[in-house]
């Protein structure tokens, strides 16, 4: 770490304190010192008066918690038709809480416990909750909260997908620091939330009920929930390489070839019935001596004593790339194996349970016997969060869990909720219909993949794929689990013109990538779309060179130069939306312009706007190395007067409005969006 130079001093009393400067942006009037990019605080009063500050900002009630804002504003009766469409409407902000709120406090150069909590936490989230609304977010997406396991954990911490208990909320977000002035971590989480309701801000959670931590806490008192392998073969665990199939998902017509590969007969033969029902007597002893003398890792006890482990997870997709999920275990949903499976099985019942392709993709291959009590488990996880008061969820793999299943997680939150909001994890737009008529209000939607690849026509073909879509799609040109927008073709350009292009979007919700506004260059994972080399965007000089949020220690480079440029683009962005969201989120209102010249580095999407015949047209080039000009027509007789409402280019905009088109030429990267006069 750099050696700060003081800029600005006043007296501080007590523990100092070292925040981003631009998560300070509330008007704090309290003792401060400002160093490069940093402000130095005494931490507990800083925290006191911003909760002074948030709760003057509304006049909600002050018995906020264990309510949604719907039932605080509404008393749970629905905002719109449909329960949870109010996400049409937001601006959404996703984050890691442990390394979006991550800071070096003290400047020792390590993320440590002491003196500070340096890590992220629930409690610094309200510290950064004063940026976030300064955006113009008003829905806080948060990946998972659950306490996380540290057995095969990958990396420093885990992965926060590895879910050692659904039911408490993980130790490592309790803040040290600022937390015994709220209480315990519930407390903290409590508070969180009612604090992003008093500034207007809806709370969602991410919640995985596919897979879970291979020690997860139901593993003693119901291991036939689980799937078994010989502990010999878990080292080396992966799935079956099916020769002569590309990457795709099962399907029932190729299981006679599948389950005809030899490879999948060694498969299968790794797998073991459960010891508590291999060894019934030995395990009721072995589970009253880990409930009387709980200890860290017992699967490795569970190994030693009965020589089998739970099984790694893999994708339910045939020859995925990807490696095996070594932290984390499917869940086993059904008594039997599935209808379909079972006639390839030389011996069904004395095959144990195992996980294949099929298996795991259970939306198609059933069995006939749920595991009843699990499912009832699953479908309660939301409910409890709701005592919260989160707002919705995202359903990570509801692809692969049964339908009846996937609506019993689905409406039991809206039973106390009418207004709860559901968002789909689906990375494509062919499921529309489905996904909506299941009870989602949002899908995840393809931008991620689409954006970068502009310049090859994917984002001309991305806004025909939305726009007559039954559901909105998030818009961002990056994800959690893809290489960051300001390190693809562009760079800076790219990702500036992203940001204000996606609140323009038909049919979509504009997601704020937590670190997208500060162009921050390093992933928190590469599970989509990624190369090995995209791990190392830093500098090799950087402490963080290497490290993925989703398992080390990492933080978001708060203080990048020209972070305050992007806030600030972002935010009009979003200023701009917001008077014109009735337009932009009607299906009526949006035209496709035509595109008569340099159609292939044009994007250009327009909207009536009410009765008086304007339109909000933008126009963007997405050559980030040349200028074009271009003609755009397709929008009726327009007048020749405009308002130039948003612009992105480094000269000003050459831009003409005739009868029947505008002419415009645009400089690389730039972005245009204007108010015109239709005649």
């Amino acid at each position: 770490m750099k050696k700060r130079s003081t800029v600005r001093r006043k007296q501080l009393s007590g523990q100092t304190y070292r925040l981003p400067k631009l998560w300070n942006c509330w008007g704090y009037d309290g003792p401060l010192e400002t160093s490069d990019g940093e402000c130095i605080v005494e931490p507990t009063k800083y925290f006191a008066d911003l909760l002074a500050w948030i709760k003057s900002q509304s006049n909600l009630s002050s018995k906020l918690r264990s309510k949604s804002l719907s039932q605080i504003n509404k008393g749970a009766r629905r905002s719109t038709t449909n329960g949870g469409d109010w996400i049409r409407t937001s601006i959404a902000y996703g984050m890691l809480i442990r390394s979006a709120t991550a800071w070096d406090h003290d400047a020792d150069g390590k993320l440590a416990a002491k003196p500070f909590h340096d890590m992220g936490s629930f409690c610094k989230t309200i510290l950064l909750l004063p940026h976030i609304k300064r955006l113009g977010v008003n829905a806080l997406y948060l990946l998972p909260v659950s306490k996380v396991s540290n057995v095969y954990r990958k990396g420093e911490l885990g992965c926060p997908y590895a879910t050692h208990a659904f039911m408490q909320l993980d130790e490592t977000l309790d803040d040290v620091t600022l937390g015994p002035q709220v209480g315990d971590i519930n407390k903290q989480f409590h508070l969180l939330v009612e604090c992003a309701h008093r500034l207007g801000i809806r709370v969602l959670i991410d919640f995985a009920p596919r897979t879970v931590a291979r020690d997860h806490v139901w593993i003693l008192d119901h291991p036939e929930w689980f799937y078994w392998i010989d502990r010999r073969f878990d080292k080396n665990f992966a799935a079956p390489h099916i020769d002569g199939v590309t990457y795709q998902n099962p399907k029932p017509d190729q299981l006679g070839d599948i389950y005809s590969v030899p490879e999948v007969n060694r498969h299968l033969k790794r797998f073991r019935f459960n010891p508590g029902q291999t060894h019934p007597e030995q395990w009721q002893n072995f589970v009253a001596r880990e409930k009387a003398y709980p200890q860290a890792n017992v699967l490795k006890r569970i190994a030693q004593a009965f020589g089998v482990t739970t099984a790694p997870g893999f994708t339910d997709v045939i020859n995925d790339p990807q490696p095996p999920w070594t932290d984390v275990t499917y869940l086993r949903l059904f008594t039997d194996h599935p209808t379909e499976s079972t006639r390839y099985l030389p011996d069904p019942k004395q095959q144990p349970p195992y996980i294949h392709f099929d298996v795991a993709k259970s939306s198609i291959f059933q069995g006939k016997k749920p595991h009843r009590t699990l499912w009832n488990k699953l479908s309660n996880i939301i409910p409890f969060y709701q005592k919260f008061g989160i707002d919705g969820a995202r359903i990570d793999m509801a692809h692969a869990l049964p339908r009846d299943l996937e609506d019993r997680i689905l409406q039991k939150p809206r039973e106390r909720d009418p207004d709860f909001c559901f968002i789909a994890e689906d990375l494509g737009t062919e499921n529309h219909k489905k996904a909506k008529a299941a009870g989602y209000n949002l899908m995840i939607g393809p931008s991620w993949w689409m954006e970068p690849r502009a310049h090859e026509g994917k984002l001309h073909e991305m806004i025909k794929q939305i726009a007559p879509l039954k559901l909105p799609v998030f818009a961002s040109a990056e994800s959690p689990d893809t290489p960051r927008a300001v390190t693809r073709s562009g760079k800076r350009k790219f990702a500036k013109q992203m940001a204000v292009l996606n609140c323009l979007l038909p049919n979509s919700v504009p997601m704020v990538n937590s670190g997208a506004e500060v162009y921050e260059r390093q992933p928190h994972n590469l599970g989509l779309d990624a190369k090995p080399r995209d791990r190392f965007a830093l500098p090799k000089s950087d402490p963080y060179y290497g490290k993925l949020a989703f398992f080390d220690k990492s933080i978001l480079h708060w203080t990048n130069l020209g972070a305050t440029e992007i806030c600030n683009l972002i935010r009009n962005a979003t200023e701009l939306r917001r008077p014109h969201i009735q337009a932009l989120t009607s299906a009526s209102a949006y035209i496709e312009p035509v595109v008569n010249s340099n159609a292939k580095w044009i994007v250009s999407v327009a909207y009536k706007l009410g009765s008086r015949g304007n339109l909000l047209v933008m126009i963007a080039n997405i050559d980030y190395k040349r200028s074009h000009r271009t003609e755009i027509t397709g929008l009726g007789t327009l007048g020749k007067s405009f308002e130039l409402l948003m612009h992105i280019a480094s000269t000003p905009p050459t831009i003409s409005v005739q009868r029947k088109n505008i002419v415009a030429r645009l400089d690389a990267g730039e972005c245009c969006t204007l108010r015109v006069n239709r005649t």
